[in-house]
Order: structure tokens, then C-alpha cells, then sequence
């Protein structure tokens, strides 16, 4: 499947496939201003849940692709 991968918001808060590198499995929490450290299917939700809350510094340089879950 060929993804298309954007810059800028994406259209809501949440869970978003989101990387530096296009790597279609990090995913990142976007609160409507900053996205997130990022996380992989394998963390646990735990993991998840603390990484979420911590900023990337990189968040200019991150692009976003549709949700794969959905």
C-alpha cells in the first residue's frame, strides 16, 4: 500500500502514524500542538502512556500518514 505522508496537524488529536523517516509504525500522540515521543505496536501501554506526554524536539521535521489500526 503506498502511504501518503504529510507535514502540518493532522486533523484531530490522537494516536497518529508519525515519524522522521516515514517508518509507518511509529506512532506518536498529537495533543493538537506538539506530537510525542514516539512508540512502537510492541510497547506496552504503560510505555505508551509516559512517552505521549513527552514533547519531540523534532516536531517540524515530523510527517504523519493515515491511521493503519482503522
Amino acid at each position: 500500500m503506498t502511504r501518503q505522508w504529510r507535514k502540518g496537524p493532522p486533523p484531530e488529536i490522537g494516536w497518529w502514524p508519525a515519524s522522521v523517516d516515514r517508518d509507518p509504525f511509529s506512532i506518536r500522540w498529537w495533543d493538537g500542538n506538539f506530537w510525542s515521543f514516539p512508540c512502537w505496536p510492541e510497547y506496552t501501554k504503560e510505555v505508551a502512556a509516559a512517552r505521549a506526554t513527552i514533547r519531540s524536539g523534532a516536531s517540524s521535521a515530523i510527517e504523519w500518514t493515515a491511521r493503519w489500526w482503522l
